[in-house]
């Protein structure tokens, strides 16, 4: 597990993308004409550690990643993304 991600309905990739900071990294003209149509329900993106290709662990809603980085960014911190979150941290200590 790694972040919590809103989608966007019109062309499926990740609403972060859309932001003007990302234009032009995609080929999507979709992602590239500007704000995204959003899916209010938060989906998991594993994401993976450098060096070692390791799965990260999930970041809680409001945090910063890669800080310090040109690719530092902040995760949603909106009321179903801290739902979905905490759904999923009850899952693992119910695992583990």
């Amino acid at each position: 597990m790694s972040v919590l991600v809103h989608r966007c309905r019109a062309c499926g990739h990740a609403t972060g993308w859309h932001e003007p900071r990302s234009r032009g990294y995609s080929s999507c003209s979709c992602c590239n004409r500007g704000a995204a149509q959003a899916d209010p329900t938060p989906q998991l993106q594993q994401t993976y550690g450098h060096p070692g290709g390791r799965p990260e662990p999930l970041y809680p809603p409001g945090s910063t990643r890669n800080s310090g980085t040109m690719h530092a960014s902040t995760t949603c911190d909106c009321g179903a993304c801290r739902a979905a979150y905490d759904r999923l941290q009850q899952g693992e200590s119910a695992a583990g």
